[in-house]
């Protein structure tokens, strides 16, 4: 009996052993890790936000749908008045201020720009623009 669980305990720690170097072989193990639903990066591999910038914001309008809606149910359940949801979605979306940035962003952002436009320059490819590249660098900082 003794000889029966060696041998499992002994193929056990072979077999997952070997899991194990297959799993830290793929190259992409340590760029997983904690990495679940709440995960904020972007995909792996995705080359960049993971969506674009029409589908993120088709996301989120149709999250403050939901969100309105749960409360309106919550408000019925309760006797409460409802409240009209597209007209509570409207002032939602409109009412985010435009962000201003500090000079000291602005600047860091025109040199983030700059140093694409040399490395562009290097390879002898066209440089961007740079005002437009500045502008959609900071909107990405936005909320």
């Amino acid at each position: 009996m003794g000889t029966a669980i060696t041998i499992v305990v002994f193929t056990l720690v072979v077999v997952s052993g070997l899991v194990a170097i297959g799993v830290l072989l793929n190259g992409k193990a340590f760029d997983q890790i904690g990495a679940g639903g709440m995960d904020l990066r972007p995909p792996a591999g995705s080359g960049g936000s993971g969506e674009s910038q029409e589908e993120s914001a088709a996301l989120r309008e149709d999250d403050i749908r939901q969100m309105l809606e749960a409360r309106n149910r919550r408000r019925a359940a309760r006797g409460e008045q409802v409240a009209d949801i597209d007209t509570e979605l409207r002032q939602l979306l409109d009412a985010r201020p435009a962000r201003q940035h500090d000079a000291e962003t602005v600047a860091e952002a025109r040199a983030v720009v700059d140093a694409r436009n040399a490395r562009r320059r290097r390879r002898g490819q066209p440089e961007g623009d740079v005002e437009r590249e500045v502008a959609e660098l900071l909107e990405r900082l936005d909320p």
